[in-house]
């Protein structure tokens, strides 16, 4: 295709609604792009050529576009992300990745990590997250957990905590083990938990090493408590989906509160 880039990325938007017209019609679609074409065609009132078509082909859908480099973090955690599955494609290529530096020693299949929640999941759900300033800036931080009970996503608990010392690490360890004290604490056997930290999801997996002595500790105190449970899942999520617990934590950590 002798097509601009940008071009073949509104081909690429118009071939993905077609495809999956009856799924998204009626639906609020985020897009992330390298490019401003697509934001251009959906607001600009002086297009010309073969963007008339484009606009005229788009104008049906609710589409809210964000523009992101291509080096972003948050498109790249986006791309590698559960949202976007990248587990037909990590089993491709385990049999030729070599084993990156702190990685764990034995290799798990990829279909095994991630939880996939299947619409009308009957289940309780656990999202978290931490966060904390640097030891310049006071180093204290905070943490959240919220037990939602699925489909209906009714509240069980919601909770956050104030850490007057503390690391982003250790902070979202520390929120995801509490999320885990309040499942046992409300006799739930089956848990899937939800956040954006991938280092304590996949330590929690054992894909990846966990050599510091504080998160070997955390790491520890969570494997205790995650015995309690009958059955323990995990979905790792970018942060904009991620964003009631999220929205807790940061309301502790400008509070300097628990609640």
């Amino acid at each position: 295709m002798n097509y601009h880039p940008a071009e073949k990325e509104v081909f690429a938007l118009l071939l993905m609604l077609k495809a999956y017209f009856t799924t998204l019609a009626g639906k609020r679609i985020k897009l992330y792009t390298r490019f401003s074409t697509l934001e251009w065609l959906t607001k600009s009132k002086a297009l010309f050529g073969r963007a008339v078509q484009f606009a005229v082909m788009l104008s049906p859908w609710h589409l809210v576009i964000e523009k992101v480099p291509e080096k972003d973090v948050k498109f790249v955690k986006l791309l590698l992300s559960t949202v976007t599955s990248f587990v037909d494609l990590e089993d491709s290529l385990a049999p030729v990745a070599p084993p990156s530096r702190g990685s764990a020693t034995v290799r798990m299949d990829p279909a095994l990590l991630y939880a996939r929640l299947p619409i009308g999941y009957n289940g309780v759900v656990l999202s978290f997250d931490g966060s904390a300033k640097t030891e310049n800036h006071g180093g204290y931080g905070s943490c959240s957990w919220i037990l939602w009970r699925l489909p209906e996503w009714t509240i069980v608990t919601a909770a956050s905590a104030f850490l007057e010392s503390t690391t982003v690490n250790i902070a979202e360890y520390t929120g995801m083990n509490q999320g885990v004290k309040a499942t046992i604490d409300n006799s739930i056997d089956d848990l899937i938990i939800v956040g954006d930290s991938r280092l304590a999801i996949q330590q929690s997996l054992g894909v990846i090493a966990c050599r510091k002595e504080t998160l070997q500790t955390q790491l520890n105190h969570h494997t205790e408590l995650t015995a309690n449970l009958r059955s323990v899942r995990y979905l790792h999520v970018v942060r904009d989906y991620n964003a009631a617990a999220d929205s807790l934590a940061t309301e502790a950590l400008e509070s300097k509160t628990s609640r």
